[in-house]
């Protein structure tokens, strides 16, 4: 799966920022918006922040592929549906989360998003270092929203596993100042994963499915934990089913609740059709769905990432620029 060379900044300060999205394809000029959104949030002080953002084609033919993986979508979809009241709502749920995360189920995909996350992150670290910020000085924060909160766990959770990736909280000191993870499905993925068993591919590489699921740590050197990040924040919504939630109900077998977490559950509203909330979400969800490619996020859709930037702006501006 083709991804893009990690990028190189030059850093005017001792502050980055790293944007991973989720679903979809990324090239140069797509997160535009959002770091004009992050800018006008942290005001002038931006201009001393670096901005980082992972470029990957999360597949490069969707609907082939797709095609291909059905024998692992149709079941993985099924037991999202099986954990759900039966109905329209639910179906379109189910193949909404489903079009969003499917892709985890590709082995080479998913190994090669890991290890593009691992190499920006390399790069942003040594980015500092030339600028006279050695790690433990340096004040990394990393915004992820969808499925990119599932890369950049698993991204973080090896490097914390393997001290010669040279990303450690411990042994290297990377220690990130804010994990941000938005309308994260890593528990969803974890549950389904986990009930497939040996259905998915080497389920055994992902370290959702096949440990425990808790905030990345390495041991110290009096064998205490060092996670790695000083604080870790979850920002969902609660009509977001990627998020975890069912129409405002929050479903603790997709809810991304790990010990320690920051979490922040925003109180979503629908421009209703009829008076009818589930009427109108459901053909907003389904509307989102395309047979030729990822999911169509507008601004209407609770899974919108601008708008938990937006709900959330005060929260970024105070947590980003705190040291």
């Amino acid at each position: 799966m083709p991804t893009m060379p990690p990028q190189s900044q030059t850093w005017k300060s001792d502050h980055a920022v790293l944007f991973v999205h989720g679903i979809g394809n990324a090239k140069p000029g797509d997160y535009a918006p959002l770091v004009d959104q992050l800018q006008s949030i942290l005001g002038s002080d931006a201009n001393q922040i670096a901005f980082y953002f992972l470029y990957y084609d999360q597949i490069n033919e969707w609907f082939a592929t797709k095609t291909q993986a059905a024998r692992l979508i149709t079941p993985f979809v099924q037991h999202i549906r099986s954990q759900l009241d039966a109905g329209a709502l639910s179906n379109v749920i189910a193949d909404f989360a489903g079009d969003v995360i499917w892709p985890i189920l590709i082995t080479d995909a998913r190994q090669a998003v890991r290890a593009a996350v691992l190499q920006q992150l390399e790069q942003i670290v040594l980015d500092g270092k030339k600028a006279g910020v050695q790690p433990r000085a340096q004040h990394l924060t990393v915004i992820a929203h969808s499925l990119g909160c599932f890369h950049v766990y698993e991204a973080l959770s090896a490097a914390a596993a393997d001290s010669a990736q040279g990303l450690g909280p411990a042994s290297a000191g990377v220690v990130l100042d804010n994990l941000i993870f938005m309308a994260s499905p890593v528990q969803l993925i974890s549950t389904a994963a986990r009930a497939m068993g040996a259905a998915i591919p080497q389920s055994d590489t992902i370290f959702c499915v096949s440990q425990p699921l808790t905030i990345p740590s390495e041991p110290g050197d009096a064998g205490q934990p060092v996670l790695t990040a000083k604080q870790t924040v979850s920002i969902t919504g609660n009509l977001d089913p990627v998020g975890g939630y069912f129409f405002r109900e929050q479903l603790p077998w997709a809810y991304m609740n790990l010990d320690g977490q920051r979490s922040f559950i925003d109180q979503e509203q629908l421009a209703s059709v009829s008076g009818n909330e589930q009427l109108t979400l459901q053909n907003i969800l389904q509307s989102a769905l395309q047979n030729d490619g990822p999911p169509s996020i507008t601004p209407d859709n609770p899974h919108d990432w601008s708008a938990y930037m937006r709900r959330h702006g005060e929260d970024l501006k105070s947590w980003i620029l705190a040291s």
